[in-house]
């Protein structure tokens, strides 16, 4: 399935990447890869990434104490691997950096791959039927002959469950891999603490803000919110989808639109619609990066007409959804 393995993943110094503001996957399925180059006896291993962490992977980076390297660190690697990063311009301010490295540079995805990516990395292991990268890397790592220690199987089982929404989104392989990381020691409950930490005080006023400033358009039953927030914009997205939207945008506009994109487990199963394509979309528009999963995506847009975005974006839905938006007053 995975040819090459025992001579594309070997080096003496290593890097390991993901994208802008990593999440559980990508920190999860980095740190596992960082394992099985320890147990190859690597003798260092510099983790990579651009504008650092959501919150709940920089509570999890911190509970495990693992070491974060910036752009002063990123020189004469034998090997690069790139995980969970559907384009190479999600790297933010390493995109270049790995560009030019003339080091063997390997992408592992379960996004679809860009077509710039193709070019872009020596190899790529990619397959969109994988629920999350960290389920890709497991089976990555059973071919490479690894042997699973516990901290390892916890760490993997976590990505999976936080990208399959506690299994909700997980097909029958993806069951039959959970049930052998618990064979190996993983446990269900395993890192529940440190995700269900209080929330930073800024983020729980941004989230409270988001009501007040929540735009609602109907598409025939399905419900999209729209709000202008100045940060927190991912977990604002996931706040207002659980509260009932069921697809979210929230974006900040300054020097250029920050962006995330979230939709509800109903609508992610259509097949309609993927929010990683809208981010795409709307980053070719605007000549600027975005990217994602089905159900959650994010952007940077180069645009400094705010109307002209938002006409763009329901226009894209619109298209999407085969019928006219439909404005709901919340008076």
């Amino acid at each position: 399935m995975f040819p090459n393995l025992e001579d594309i993943f070997k080096g003496n110094n290593v890097c390991i990447l993901a994208h802008r503001l990593a999440d559980i996957d990508a920190l999860c399925s980095s740190i596992a890869l960082g394992n099985f180059f320890k147990k190859n006896n690597a003798s260092k291993i510099n983790f990579f990434f651009p504008e650092g962490l959501d919150s709940f992977a920089e509570n999890l980076r911190k509970f495990l104490g693992i070491e974060l390297s910036g752009p002063e660190c990123f020189k004469s690697f034998d090997l690069i691997i790139v995980v969970d990063t559907g384009s190479p311009k999600l790297l933010g301010d390493y995109y270049y950096l790995v560009k030019n490295s003339s080091c063997q540079k390997v992408l592992i995805d379960h996004h679809p791959l860009a077509e710039e990516s193709i070019q872009f990395y020596t190899h790529y292991y990619v397959d969109t039927e994988y629920s999350s990268t960290c389920e890709m890397v497991l089976s990555l790592l059973l071919n490479l002959g690894f042997t699973f220690d516990p901290i390892t199987s916890n760490l993997l089982l976590l990505g999976i469950l936080f990208d399959t929404k506690h299994l909700i989104l997980a097909n029958e392989r993806t069951i039959k891999n959970v049930c052998f990381l618990i064979d190996k020691g993983a446990k269900l409950n395993w890192g529940q603490d440190f995700l269900l930490q209080k929330k930073d005080r800024s983020e729980v006023i941004a989230k409270l803000k988001s009501f007040s400033r929540l735009n609602v358009y109907e598409f025939d039953s399905f419900i999209v919110g729209i709000v202008r927030i100045g940060s927190f914009q991912a977990s604002v997205a996931k706040f207002l989808v659980d509260s009932g939207c069921d697809l979210v945008l929230a974006y900040s506009f300054d020097d250029m639109i920050k962006g995330s994109l979230r939709c509800s487990d109903t609508l992610c199963k259509n097949n309609a619609i993927s929010l990683g394509i809208i981010a795409e979309s709307l980053a070719k528009k605007f000549n600027g990066i975005g990217g994602g999963h089905k159900c959650a995506s994010s952007f940077n847009l180069n645009c400094k007409d705010e109307q002209l975005f938002l006409s763009t974006f329901l226009s894209l839905l619109e298209t999407i959804f085969f019928t006219k938006a439909k404005k709901i007053s919340l008076k």
